[in-house]
């Protein structure tokens, strides 16, 4: 206790990194069930796009082209091809 914290009062450093642990766990907490919503929802968004545009039922036919383009597109829109 001889260091000094920089702080006014009488307060236990300690006591105030449980609180900021605490603190943080919850933030943390509810980052996580944010992003896990989030996910489902645009999988949710995803799917019925891709109901709507009918896109396995041009596979299930043979024509690949709609697909492949669309993959295609995605990729570059990923930045996986330059």
């Amino acid at each position: 206790m001889t260091e000094l914290t920089g702080k006014v009062g009488f307060a236990s450093p300690i006591a105030e990194k449980t609180l900021s642990r605490r603190r943080t766990v919850r933030v943390e907490l509810i980052a996580t069930v944010a992003l896990a919503v989030s996910l489902i929802i645009a999988a949710t968004a995803v799917s019925i796009g891709m109901a709507g545009a009918q896109a396995l039922h041009a596979v299930g036919n043979g024509n690949r082209v709609p697909v492949s383009v669309a993959a295609f597109l995605g990729a570059v829109m990923a930045g996986k091809i330059h």
